[in-house]
């Protein structure tokens, strides 16, 4: 099983990540998401936003306001805390489109892109061209020598890929990227040109990936048979994705990144919740993935007003409690009430109407901290507020930030809650005080009345002891590595 290579599987792509629902860490932990597209630009002079140095802004179209990062940088600093979440994931494939092409002016460099690339992830994260090279003439020779490592050995690892355009022209950006192949072996990401004949693939010996539209994915299968990767995008419906399922393509790009909605647009094994499926006769389906997650599933009211209708998963300690609480709290991202919400919780006992501060993530609302000062009072809430970059967008979407802290203070009667893009620097968003200990500490998630909601947790040990609380709250809760929390949809076998 460990000795799968990277081109003998494939996996569902999602188009323009950051443009959809789920933010990628979600995408990545609900729907098995390993593949992310991102549009990068120098600028954006229909909005007028400030000029950038040495980074890129995120969007798709020039008056779009939905992507759900700012910048390149920012986007990164999220892939990051995915890194923290789940340290040995499969490995994941950024899809970078270079919608501008490179220049001088405001370091908007081939160099500087992977040296972002590499103040953000470390390079001991990035698996590339120099990687790949060894003592080959150039990278084609590379794979036909060695081919593409085993899926286990680039566990941790992102791969980067270049697309826009092809490589016919001199100055095509991908192109100006490599220096017209001359610097390929070096740079930290793959460039794949849009081909649409297989007399292509062989054309050019610095590339190793090719990008298909809908209507190409057949050339899947010649790329395939030469050991080299291909992605086809545009499969938004079942027959497209099926195509590009039976030509072997190994990235299926869609639209469709939720499979409880589009139940065909999957590429995970249902039994483990593994996020590739294999081509040919390699085997995925007793693998798994490495990976300390928890899941808490809830039906019940809602966490507000008077009195509280929830699940929570706590440690009593009423010896000592202050201390703080560190987490990652997943969203199921779309097709979902919007006041869901899921987070860390310190709480004075299991009444329904009890004093509590939490730190919680909403279905679609945001970040909050919520509290009720003392027994039968309303709650209040605090909304986390997002940096902004200089054109006045905030860095990342409310609903993007997964790491929280609360930290209660001594003697337990207020805590303080934070969250973190990177997982790593923290910003605050408010602090709750209430009339007695906060003695019950841990995890809390509710469902708002709807249906039920699977909301997963992770970062660190799981509390001891669960509870439902309230009127209409019923729960469980279960410890799973991150392979067995895949989607419950049926498997799209495309045959």
């Amino acid at each position: 099983m460990a000795t799968i290579r990277y081109n003998q599987v494939r996996q569902k792509s999602s188009h323009n990540s950051y443009l959809r629902t789920e933010g990628y860490l979600d995408q990545a932990l609900y729907w098995r998401v390993r593949s992310l597209e991102i549009d990068i630009h120098h600028s954006n002079a229909h909005s007028h936003w400030p000029a950038l140095t040495s980074d890129w802004y995120v969007y798709h179209k020039a008056t779009q306001d939905e992507t759900s990062v700012n910048k390149l940088s920012d986007a990164l600093d999220v892939l990051s805390a995915f890194q923290l979440a789940v340290p040995e994931h499969e490995v994941l494939t950024i899809l970078v489109d270079f919608k501008d092409g490179f220049t001088t002016v405001g370091n908007h460099t081939p160099e500087a892109f992977d040296q972002l690339l590499v103040s953000k992830l470390g390079r001991g994260a990035i698996w590339g061209a120099p990687d790949l090279i060894g003592d080959s003439a150039n990278l084609q020779a590379a794979i036909t020598a060695k081919g593409w490592p085993t899926l286990d050995s680039l566990r941790g690892k992102l791969i980067f890929i270049a697309t826009t355009g092809n490589l016919s022209s001199s100055d095509s950006h991908l192109n100006q990227y490599v220096d017209n192949g001359r610097t390929a072996n070096q740079r930290l990401a793959f460039v794949a040109p849009e081909i649409q004949s297989s007399s292509e693939i062989g054309k050019f010996n610095y590339a190793v990936v090719f990008n298909l539209d809908a209507d190409h994915t057949a050339l899947a299968a010649d790329v395939f048979a030469k050991g080299f990767i291909s992605r086809a995008y545009g499969l938004e419906s079942k027959q497209a994705w099926c195509n590009g399922w039976k030509s072997s393509a190994n990235h299926l790009g869609t639209d469709k990144v939720n499979t409880g909605k589009d139940a065909w647009a999957r590429t995970d094994v249902p039994a483990t919740g593994y996020p590739f499926s294999a081509i040919g006769s390699a085997a995925t389906d007793a693998l798994v993935e490495s990976g300390a997650l928890f899941a808490i599933d809830v039906n019940s009211g809602d966490l507000w007003e008077k009195s509280d209708s929830c699940y929570f998963h706590y440690d009593d300690r009423a010896a000592a409690p202050q201390g703080t609480w560190v987490a990652f709290v997943g969203n199921p991202g779309s097709h979902i009430d919007g006041w869901i919400k899921a987070g860390i919780m310190a709480r004075a006992s299991t009444a329904a109407n009890a004093a509590y501060v939490a730190v919680l993530r909403t279905g679609a609302n945001g970040l909050c901290v919520q509290f009720r000062g003392a027994v039968d009072q309303d709650t209040k809430a605090i909304k986390a507020v997002i940096p902004k970059g200089g054109n006045g967008r905030a860095l990342v979407d409310k609903n993007t930030p997964i790491w929280i802290r609360l930290e209660v203070a001594t003697g337990g009667k207020s805590a303080t809650g934070y969250y973190a893009i990177d997982g790593k620097t923290w910003h605050e968003i408010g602090s709750g005080s209430v009339d007695a200990p906060l003695k019950l500490q841990g995890w809390v998630a509710s469902s708002h009345g709807g249906d039920a909601v699977k909301w997963l947790f992770g970062g660190g040990a799981a509390p001891p002891t669960g509870i439902a609380i309230g009127a209409k709250a019923a729960g469980s809760f279960s410890g799973a590595s991150a392979a067995s929390l895949g989607s419950k949809a049926d498997s799209a076998c495309c045959g």
